[in-house]
């Protein structure tokens, strides 16, 4: 049997596991991140924890054929260099992989973390059989991730799949990254709570109070109050699932994927915004790539990260 390992990294903590070749976690565990540690200290303590979890699994070391590892940030996956590294900004520049690499003597490959959710559903969840696939995920903002021909699509300078940044409103909201009208200022966790709250502020009634968390209004909250038949709630869900729609349409029109993904915090609404999304989707798109293509939810859960990042080096050493 040949094993895996998965390195999900983030700013604070890091998420560390061991897959088998059907994709089934065998160990996990989990770090602290010290951002403010040097970038080869940092290095050192990512091998630190991963090395213990190896040991822990008792796996024989000849069994495990190499290491995967997500991140945010902006990286060059061919060189394994994280150059923009989100909120560890020592870490700018260094050379990962060959860092852990040389530690731990396994192949590393690295990648953004978006990208290896995408790989983890299409090896092993909701993608799992296919050729061509998107994944999205709706969060805080929103990404993607581009599988085609049964390999994951990067483009010329690796920065494929920034699907929350396809504007879908020449005039629209302006957005950080220097656009305007990017469907995440829309349909991440910002845009629909902004669009609530427009209603809200106006005088529509909605009973979402009983779900408040520290009385804030969330996407979860919205979501639960609308399955609670709170008109407001849904009605809000249902404009988040038709935006989505319309841009799925064009992407279902320039790729003609199988499957179409949506995993994040923002898609435990289910068809409260898939469903939407699907009639708009079907009626914008042509109909022959339309009728072949299905939308349905990322089926990884929390484990995402860690079995995405693992499938990083599944797809490496395939």
């Amino acid at each position: 049997m040949k094993y895996y390992v998965g390195i999900d990294f983030g700013g604070t903590s890091m998420k560390i596991g061991i897959i088998n070749e059907e994709g089934s976690i065998i160990i996990k565990n989990s770090c602290v991140t010290d951002p403010n540690k040097s970038g080869d200290d940092i290095i050192k303590h990512i091998a630190e924890c991963t090395q213990k979890v190896i040991n822990n699994s008792k796996l024989p070391q000849k069994d495990i054929m190499g290491i995967g590892i997500g991140t945010p940030g902006l990286l060059n996956p061919e060189t394994g260099v994280l150059k923009v590294a989100v909120n560890i900004p020592n870490l700018n520049g260094i050379h990962v992989t060959k860092g852990i690499s040389d530690i731990l003597g396994k192949p590393t490959f690295l990648d953004n973390d978006v990208n290896t959710m995408s790989l983890g559903e299409f090896y092993y969840g909701a993608g799992k059989g296919l050729k061509h696939v998107i994944a999205l995920t709706l969060g805080t903002g929103v990404g993607g991730g581009i599988i085609l021909n049964g390999e994951l699509y990067r483009g010329a300078s690796f920065t494929a799949g920034e699907l929350g940044h396809v504007s879908i409103s020449r005039d629209g909201k302006s957005c950080p990254c220097g656009n305007n009208g990017c469907l995440e200022r829309y349909i991440g966790r910002d845009g629909i709570i902004e669009r609530f709250m427009v209603s809200k502020n106006k005088g529509v009634e909605t009973s979402i109070d009983k779900y408040l968390e520290d009385g804030e209004v969330t996407p979860k909250a919205i979501a639960m109050a609308a399955g609670d038949g709170d008109v407001l709630s849904i009605r809000v869900l249902e404009e988040t699932g038709k935006i989505l729609g319309s841009v799925l349409a064009t992407l279902v029109n320039a790729l003609n994927p199988q499957a179409i993904i949506i995993g994040g915090g923002v898609s435990n609404a289910g068809e409260l915004i898939l469903g939407p999304a699907r009639i708009e989707m079907m009626k914008l798109a042509y109909s022959i790539p339309a009728n072949d293509v299905k939308l349905v939810r990322a089926e990884l859960g929390n484990d995402a990260g860690l079995v995405g990042s693992a499938s990083l080096a599944v797809a490496n050493l395939k």
